[in-house]
């Protein structure tokens, strides 16, 4: 009798999956999904709107978003290891970064550490002629193509606007060196896979990698190098996916 229970809640289960499957693909197929070169240009990207200001500590700060001072984990690596890098994508302004490097360089740890920070536009700051740790790069985290291992890799509220948020997290995910860190905000919903719409067998990738998501502070962390092949087929983007957690229109990724 418990068997026949059982094998009756799996049918029942498997009945369930099998109905949100062709509930998700009914609801794509209605999708105008955008490829990449079409999404860079989207007004949801560009958001006018979006915080690019944010200060490495304190009040609007990394701080406030990771639980952790920048320059007091950059100073720290660089007493413990003799050097650091710290890539920022998505990075904004860049404000967070130039008062890291001006920290650095008050406190003679300039030569030591390689700052570096990326966004899709060219809205920088002037970087003082002091500092030489620091560089920014205008380019799509879609072609970016990482050359070295940094120690630190942020990304605070950008992942919310990519088209292809695997690639870039398992380019991301390479990228750390042997003793770094990631960190970044990151919303599970915002991946809808046809096959699983529960997004279970992310779950499982993440957990048995190592790859720590919080789905209430949607942070999600890891440390080292990790080579990762998430085995999806990306499909596009959905602009209109409405407002996420933050408020803000954000951007969905269609995979299966």
């Amino acid at each position: 009798m418990i068997w026949k229970k059982k094998r009756t809640r799996q049918k029942l289960r498997k009945t369930v999956n099998l109905l949100d499957i062709n509930i998700l693909k009914r609801k794509r197929n209605k999708l105008h999904l955008l490829p990449e070169n079409k999404l860079i240009l989207s007004p949801i990207v560009a958001n006018n709107k979006m915080n690019r200001e944010r200060n490495a500590s304190g009040i609007n700060s990394y701080e406030k978003e990771f639980k952790f001072k920048p320059e007091k984990f950059l100073t720290d690596h660089i007493n413990k290891y003799g050097k650091v890098k710290w890539l920022d994508l998505c990075c904004g302004q860049g404000k967070a970064l130039v008062q890291c490097a001006e920290f650095l360089e008050k406190n003679n740890f300039q030569n030591k550490a390689q700052l570096k920070g990326i966004d899709l536009i060219d809205y920088f700051i002037p970087v003082p002629t002091k500092i030489n740790c620091l560089e920014f790069e205008v380019a799509s985290l879609i072609n970016w193509t990482p050359k070295e291992k940094y120690d630190l890799i942020t990304c605070v509220h950008g992942i919310h606007y990519l088209g292809d948020k695997l690639l870039v997290l398992s380019k991301i995910f390479g990228a750390i060196s042997k003793e770094g860190c990631f960190i970044g905000n990151f919303d599970l919903k915002s991946i809808v896979i046809s096959v699983d719409p529960k997004n279970e067998k992310l779950k499982n990738i993440f957990k048995v990698n190592g790859i720590n998501y919080n789905g209430r502070t949607k942070i999600i962390s890891c440390k080292g190098t990790k080579k990762i092949n998430f085995g999806l087929k990306y499909l596009g983007a959905d602009e209109n996916a409405g407002p996420n957690y933050t408020g803000q229109e954000a951007v969905n990724s269609h995979y299966e």
